[in-house]
Parts: C-alpha cells; sequence; structure tokens
C-alpha cells in the first residue's frame, strides 16, 4: 500500500498548531539533546545571524547531503565575532513562514545586536497557492514587513535579501531573470523602510553568467547516478545547491554585508579563503525547522518505563522522537528496533547518574520461555538497531553479579549493545563488567558507525567489543580491578572485517584504572567464530594512559596473533605510555588519515563530531549564552 503523504497545506496547519507550543530553546535533533534549554533571555556574548527564507537558503539533513542552503554555508564564512542559526524552511514563502507561526518563533529567539536576514520570494511566486501566494506590490511587501518590524522591536537588525537566481540560460547562453516583480519589492521595500539590502538576485546572476550554463551546473544539484549515496538515481535541479553552489552564494552575502557595512569589519574573515564544503558544512541528523515528538517517561508521567515509551513509536518514522526519560532507576531490558529510527533517550537529571536503565541478564542466564539462555548478545540492558540514535546524560547499567552467580559458567553481561548505524552518545555512562559495550553492525562485513563524546565506559575483560566502527571522543575509559598483579583484563577485542578500514579510534581520552601497573591489555584480536577476515583495528591517539597499562599492551586470543591484528598508538602520554619494540606507534604521515572525521564520514559523508562547533547552524548555540 502507498505511504499517504500530508498535503503542504495539512502540514502549514499543523506547525501553526504547535509552533506557539513549542519550546524557543532550538529544534531538531541539536535541541533535543541539549543538557539544558538555553534562556533566549539569558545575554549572550556573541551576536546571531539568524537566517529566514525558502529551501535556498535553508538547513538540510545528513540524508540530503550534498544539496544545501546558503545559510547552512554561512559559518564557514565567519569569523569568532559571529555565529548562524539557520531557521530556514524549505517551501516556505513569506507569508506561509509567518501564518505558521515560525517567525514569532524567530524572533522570541532575537536579542538586541542579533541580525535577521530575510530571503523569500521563490514560493511567493506561487499565487495560485492560497497558504504561500503573495502578490509584490502589496501583501508580499506587508508579510516582509512583519519581519522588519518584528527584527527592530526586539532590538535586532533586520537585512532584507533579494531571492537567489535560479539557473536560467537562454539559447545564447545568457542567465535570465526567474523572479519577475519579487526582487524589485524587496529592494523597493528596504529603500522606503531605510533597512539594508542584499541585492542577491543581482549578484548570483552575474555569477551564473560568469559560470556559463555547464559551470553552474558545479554549483547547483546536477549530480551524475551514483556520484552520492543519497542520490542514487542522480539529480538535475535548476533552483537547489550542492555544497559548492551553497557556499558560493554564501559569498555573495557575506561580501555584501561586509562591503555595505551591514556588519562591522572582520565579521566575515574566510570569505577568500579555500575551504571544501562538503568536509566543513555540517548536516545535522534533522533540519533545524524539524520539530521532534517529544514522550515522557517517569512517575507521573505518560509512560512508566522506557520500553513503553519506545513501543509507542511509528515504526519506519522520518521524524525524531525524543524520549524524556526522568531521573530515577528504570529496571528493565530496552529494545529499539531497527525499524524505529531516530529515537533519542535523554536524561533529564543534572547528572548522567540521575538516570539509570539497568538489568542484570548474562550470557548464560536462561531465558524464561525456556528456549535456551540469553547469549552475550542477547543479555544486553538496552539493544539499538535503529540508525541514527542519539542518547545524553544518562547511564546504562549491566549489574549481573559474577560472585552471587559462579554456578552460571557464561557470565558476560553486556550493558549496550549497539548496531544502528549513525548513533551519537554524550555524557553516557556504560556500566558492567565483562563485555560491557557491544559495538556492533547488522552483520559481518556490513558498517556501522558510532560517536561516543565525552562518555565513560568502564569494566574488566573485553568491555569494548564487536565489529562496529566507534569514536570515542574525550572519553574516560575505566579498567575494573580484578585483584591480580598480573592481568586485570582488556580493553578491547575488535573484530572488524577486513574489508572495512577503520574500527576503534580512542582521541583525547583518559584510560584509568585502580588495577596494578602493568596488567591491564589495551586489546586482543577478537575472531568472532574463528573468522580468519575479522581483524582487529584500534587505534589509541593523543590520549592519556594510567599506569595500569601493560608495557606489552596487546596480546593473543584463541590461537590468533596480535601482531596480525591493527593496533596501533600514536602521541599518547602518560605512566601508561611507553613506546618499545611491543607497542606498534602509527606513522606520523599517516596521522592525518586517522582522525574521527575519517573514522565516521562512510560514503555519505556523516560528521557529527561538527555539532556545537562553529561549522553548525541547526541551533543557537549555547556556548555563546554569557
Amino acid at each position: 500500500m502507498a505511504a499517504i503523504l500530508p498535503s503542504r497545506r495539512s502540514v502549514l496547519a499543523t506547525l501553526a498548531l504547535t509552533a506557539g507550543a513549542a519550546a524557543f530553546s532550538g529544534t531538531g535533533i541539536a535541541g533535543a539533546v541539549a543538557q539544558a534549554d538555553p534562556d533566549p533571555t539569558k545575554p549572550r556574548t556573541k551576536p546571531v545571524l539568524f537566517v529566514v527564507g525558502d529551501s535556498t537558503s535553508s538547513a538540510y539533513q545528513q540524508s540530503e547531503r550534498p544539496r544545501a542552503g546558503w545559510g547552512q554555508a554561512l559559518p564557514l564564512l565567519l569569523g569568532p565575532q559571529a555565529t548562524v542559526f539557520d531557521y530556514a524552511w524549505s517551501g516556505a514563502s513569506s507569508k506561509s513562514f509567518a501564518d505558521a507561526g515560525l517567525l514569532d518563533r524567530v524572533l522570541a529567539l532575537m536579542q538586541p545586536g542579533d541580525y535577521l536576514l530575510i530571503s523569500f520570494g521563490h514560493n511567493d511566486e506561487k499565487v495560485t497557492d492560497p497558504a504561500r501566494g503573495t502578490l509584490p506590490d502589496t501583501t508580499f511587501k506587508e508579510y516582509l514587513s512583519r519581519y522588519v518590524d518584528g527584527a527592530k522591536a526586539r532590538g535586532g537588525k533586520p537585512v532584507l535579501v533579494t531571492p537567489v537566481e535560479r539557473r536560467r540560460f537562454d539559447s545564447f547562453g545568457n542567465a535570465k531573470d526567474s523572479h519577475g516583480a519579487y526582487p524589485q519589492a524587496v529592494r523597493e521595500l528596504a529603500a522606503a523602510s531605510g533597512t539594508p539590502l542584499v541585492d542577491l538576485t543581482a549578484s548570483s546572476k552575474e555569477l551564473w553568467q560568469q559560470l556559463g550554463p555547464e559551470g553552474t551546473k558545479q554549483k547547483f544539484l546536477f549530480l551524475a547516478p551514483g556520484e552520492h549515496p543519497q542520490y542514487p538515481q542522480g539529480s538535475e535541479d535548476n533552483t537547489h545547491f550542492q555544497a559548492a553552489g551553497a557556499l558560493a552564494v554564501a559569498g555573495l552575502v557575506a561580501r555584501e554585508l561586509q562591503s555595505k557595512e551591514i556588519v562591522p569589519p572582520g565579521y566575515f574573515l574566510n570569505i577568500d579563503a579555500v575551504a571544501d564544503p562538503l568536509l566543513e558544512m555540517y548536516w545535522p541528523a534533522e533540519r533545524p525547522i524539524d520539530i521532534p515528538v517529544t514522550l515522557d517517561v517517569g512517575p507521573g508521567r505518560t509512560f512508566a518505563t522506557v520500553q513503553a515509551a519506545v513501543d509507542s513509536v511509528r515504526t519506519g518514522s522520518l521524524q525524531r522522537t525524543v524520549i524524556r526519560i526522568q531521573p530515577g532507576t528504570y529496571r528493565e531490558a530496552v529494545r529499539v528496533p531497527a525499524d524505529k529510527p531516530r529515537i533519542s533517550f535523554i536524561g533529564q537529571g543534572a547528572l548522567p547518574e540521575d538516570v539509570v536503565i539497568v538489568y542484570n541478564n548474562a550470557s548464560g542466564t536462561p531465558k524464561p520461555d525456556g528456549s535456551g539462555n540469553f547469549g552475550t548478545s542477547g543479555s544486553a540492558s538496552v539493544r539499538i538497531d535503529g540508525p541514527d540514535f542519539a542518547a545524553r546524560n544518562l547511564t546504562i547499567s549491566n549489574d549481573f553479579d559474577e560472585a552471587a552467580n559462579m554456578g552460571i559458567k557464561d557470565r558476560q553481561a553486556v550493558a549496550l549493545h549497539i548496531t544502528g548505524d549513525r548513533s551519537v552518545l554524550s555524557n553516557v555512562r556504560l556500566l558492567g563488567n565483562q563485555d560491557t559495550l557491544l559495538v556492533n553492525s547488522p552483520g559481518a562485513g556490513v558498517p556501522a558507525r558510532f560517536y561516543f563524546d565525552g562518555c565513560y565506559v568502564e569494566g574488566d575483560v573485553d568491555f569494548i567489543f564487536g565489529r562496529g566502527t566507534a569514536v570515542f571522543n574525550g572519553c574516560e575509559i575505566k579498567s575494573l580491578d580484578r585483584g591480580s598483579t598480573t592481568n586485570n583484563g582488556y580493553v578491547t577485542a575488535g573484530s572488524l572485517d577486513l574489508s572495512i578500514k577503520y574500527g576503534y579510534l580512542f582521541d583525547q581520552c583518559r584510560l584509568v584504572s585502580d588495577a596494578a601497573p602493568n596488567s591491564v591489555h589495551l586489546g586482543r584480536p577478537w575472531h568472532s567464530g574463528g573468522d580468519p577476515k575479522a581483524v582487529a583495528q584500534v587505534l589509541v591517539r593523543d590520549s592519556w594512559l594510567g599506569s595500569h597499562i601493560s608495557g606489552t599492551p596487546w596480546t593473543d586470543m584463541s590461537g590468533f596473533s596480535w601482531r596480525e591484528a591493527r593496533f596501533h598508538e600514536y602521541n599518547n602520554r602518560g605512566p601508561g605510555a611507553q613506546i618499545t619494540a611491543d607497542r606498534p606507534q602509527l606513522p606520523g604521515a599517516e596521522a592525518g588519515n586517522y582522525t574521527a572525521r575519517d573514522y565516521l564520514q562512510g560514503t555519505d559523508g556523516w560528521a557529527p563530531q561538527l555539532a556545537g562547533t562553529p561549522a553548525d547552524c541547526s541551533v543557537v548555540p549555547s556556548e555563546v549564552a554569557a
């Protein structure tokens, strides 16, 4: 049965109802995973350039890369004096954006000294659409005046931007006008109201003329079949931009803001910098404009358990579902199936210790239905198979008591088993003993990527293991003391298929322990099922290693030599960071090829490490709050 898609009119009606009730502190995944919502009334130390408009200026999500709007590229040109929040809405006109309550939402975020870049016209031209169409000499100017007046009332600085030209050429190769009377209406309103103007219509037409019919294809969304995985059939789009085009148009906007002294000198320090927007631009998991579904778990909330909230999520949803978990201990086994993508678990406590999801199955624990034991992968307290998962500010634990269950032979007990590609965990604690964290993938030779940012992982034997690709950035990795003076376990047991280049990266981490010096190994190669192609790849770089790390940190496993695995260190420090013949060091010339970007980008260019950096235009950054 074909999917029934909502009409644009129904979408507008829904947004009009929800926009007023939605929180003002950012949207999409950026706002959804924020540890604390920024207060829009709290003074900021940096002004924000707010961008409102249509698809040509909007920020696009990861699944649409390399499509981008010029507002999404604008942060690449800025210096440190300001930031960008791109709240443009694909398909919007000046009328539909305001009627949906989105203008009010942006104005509520603005503070004195902020800028509001206003760029509409493409969809105002659709006069047969009552939800969007406006007339250039009357309703178009009237709606744009709301933006100008609203920004001024907030102490902001409105800037009118004429619509960027489409890719239109006549038979002689001359660039053509495509917006009729709408650009002139913007010019007239700017003059009448004393509002600064960026004439993007004129500058973009001039640029397209310089590039010509063929050269412009490199700026617009012209893609060959198979060139980008997000567009397997290719694309021929004369309106929207790929990354290089978005950056070129952002440059036109920035130059005029600077040359007309609309912004102070030095705002745009990088206009002439040579940038690779495919690598440097940030595509968020969802567009900033997308409002997630929010579910609440905890005492007195809609759901008593995390699993009940997960069960309520519609399968195959393209909308993010944020499950907000109130402080408390949730003793349950939680499962997020593969057909439920884009789910977030967000702990609502002050610390990750305040929200704990915990269970106590082990590999040898019998299943209640008598069908056998759970097995290692089945023992997980939390299992995530849905892609684009996110978690923040909580604890996931398996508190299986090994000492009290000596009769159980197989005592591996997983806290988190995760296979969902493009998952991000921030400020999450993962607790267990043997096999705490299983970073896995849907199948051998199938890549799956995970980004652990500022997390804490503890265990003893092989407590980070599996065939997934994982970056641990700024994490604390604690090896528990098993009471031995010689062997207190192994941090990793990678099992990466040889066809996949990148396995585990520990970057700027702290490896700590109370165990005896020289008694913990960094890892051993786990050839799952004896598979000779399952060759671990682990790099520990730019990290601090405690004295517990063995002078010979890699060791054999099940008859497979560690020397045949892909184990390296690079530029580590601390008492456990020796350099010996038994500690392969990554050659300095190769260091640039083993970064978080390299591990995570895959074929689709995923770059979660750019979230919250100056390249991120998807949320009003909390770090600019005073």
